[in-house]
């Protein structure tokens, strides 16, 4: 081992001198080409590519339910009613707005007017009102989703961002339009975060040029028609899915890369201003290039010669050997983050301590090989029926710790009910035999600020009480 390092380190040692000895035979104007080509065909698109998943991770589950809540066979029905009993549909925006945790919810009937929200009915809505035009623009589109930021209805002092789709019938009657809502505020904190995270400026324009949602610190016109430079390309960008270009402001080149977001039907835009400075000597440029070079063959030459031995460490130092879950040790420094987030954002979260009843006999009966099947048996079976943000470790023994982000009490005991009689039922199939096997769940919902050793006590506690009422049962603390 010992030798095969002193190698690695002669060798990049040689690299390196290599290098840094051939910087001063490239000059300064093949360096800036060099980082220019990088930031337009590789920096720039990264950048995109990452903004473009958050903001699928951060709003498009907005349009989502949205179309969800269009497709509701209740809402259809309560409106081919004839809307009888406003309180069903206020109670069932109501719920929306608190399960998906979104600034507001709302409904307008396309036959009565009606302007339906979590808080009540607001109003009757009127063509020659300003502030009802968005629905009469919507309604009269051929477009079934559309967004647009404006004035709350429900609370004048703040402006949303609203993602509204239309209810048609069954027969393909226009019913209304309904969605949900979220603070714009809370948008433009998003663009702002992919601003300081990747150090560019970020922000959509619609179809038409117009800038559709920016952050605070946004710097420019309102349309890029009449942005000086960039309305050269304006035609070039509203035309095309997507692309690189590079345009002038002022004494500055700006980078520039776009992207339609077809959700939204918006374009994303991602811009750099090239820091260039004429003054840097030629040999610091060369220098920084070849650096790069070098540093991708280091890498290159680390992920050859060590990537198996760090992922084999890094698995032994995560993984529970036998089951290939979270190891007890991983799972109680990541509780943490997720106790944080959940008080960050108010969520509930319930916690599943699940036994494997009367294992010792199973060991007895069968052997500890027998046994070990048992438990990876099981633990794959609980692991195949959580959701992905789901978290599950393997405790200890025949213990496994499962946490349920987002989930309520109620919520957590049916789905520790559905493991319960899920693996009653299927048992557990190895070659030549099939083992019966029962599980006890205890169920605790976290409480706000609790530690997370009061959160596992009291679960554990709940375990206990499962066991000692005779097992094969779900218990809440």
């Amino acid at each position: 081992m010992n030798h095969r390092k002193t190698r690695f380190i002669v060798l990049v040692t040689l690299l390196l001198i290599a290098g840094f000895s051939a910087t001063s035979l490239i000059s300064y104007f093949v360096a800036n080409h060099a980082l220019q080509v990088h930031i337009r065909s590789n920096t720039l698109p990264l950048t995109s590519d990452n903004i473009y998943s958050e903001i699928q991770r951060d709003m498009l589950p907005t349009i989502i339910i949205s179309s969800l809540m269009a497709q509701d066979t209740f809402v259809k029905a309560w409106i081919l009613m004839g809307e009888q009993d406003s309180k069903q549909i206020v109670q069932y925006l109501k719920s929306i707005q608190e399960h998906y945790k979104t600034t507001t919810a709302f409904f307008v009937s396309a036959s009565s007017h009606y302007y339906y929200h979590s808080s009540g009915v607001l109003k009757q809505i009127k063509a020659e009102d300003p502030q009802d035009k968005w629905y009469f623009r919507f309604s009269d589109s051929h477009d079934n989703l559309a967004i647009n930021v404006d004035i709350d209805t429900a609370d004048m002092s703040r402006t949303n961002f609203f993602v509204n789709h239309k209810i048609h019938d069954f027969d393909g009657r226009y019913l209304g339009a309904i969605g949900v809502g979220l603070s714009s505020s809370i948008v433009q904190e998003m663009i702002e975060l992919y601003q300081t995270r990747y150090s560019r400026q970020v922000y959509f324009i619609d179809q038409s040029g117009n800038i559709a949602l920016r952050g605070n610190y946004y710097q420019g016109v309102d349309n890029i028609r009449q942005a000086p430079g960039l309305s050269a390309i304006a035609t070039r960008i509203l035309t095309s899915p997507g692309g690189s270009y590079t345009y002038q402001r002022g004494d500055q080149e700006v980078f520039l890369k776009t992207r339609l977001i077809p959700e939204l039907n918006w374009f994303l835009l991602v811009e750099q201003i090239d820091q260039t400075e004429s003054q840097i000597q030629n040999t610091l440029w060369v220098n920084l290039i070849f650096s790069l070079a070098i540093t991708l063959i280091v890498l290159m030459l680390i992920h050859l010669t060590i990537s198996k031995y760090q992922q084999r460490l890094e698995n032994m130092a995560t993984k529970d050997k036998l089951t290939g879950l979270d190891n007890r040790q991983i799972f109680e420094t990541r509780i943490t983050q997720i106790l944080r987030l959940a008080n960050r954002r108010r969520e509930s979260l319930c916690a599943l301590l699940v036994d494997i009843d009367y294992f010792k006999q199973i060991n007895d009966q069968f052997g500890h090989l027998i046994g070990d099947q048992v438990i990876t048996g099981v633990a794959h079976f609980l692991k195949g029926k959580l959701r992905q943000s789901d978290l599950i470790c393997r405790w200890g023994g025949e213990e496994f710790l499962i946490l349920l982000p987002a989930c309520s009490v109620e919520q957590g005991l049916l789905q520790a009910a559905k493991l319960q009689q899920g693996i009653e039922s299927q048992g557990i199939d190895i070659p030549g035999k099939h083992i019966v096997v029962t599980i006890s769940i205890g169920v605790s919902e976290y409480i706000y600020n609790e530690s997370a050793t009061a959160l596992f006590q009291r679960t554990d506690q709940a375990l206990y009480r499962a066991k000692t009422e005779g097992r094969n049962r779900v218990i809440q603390y």
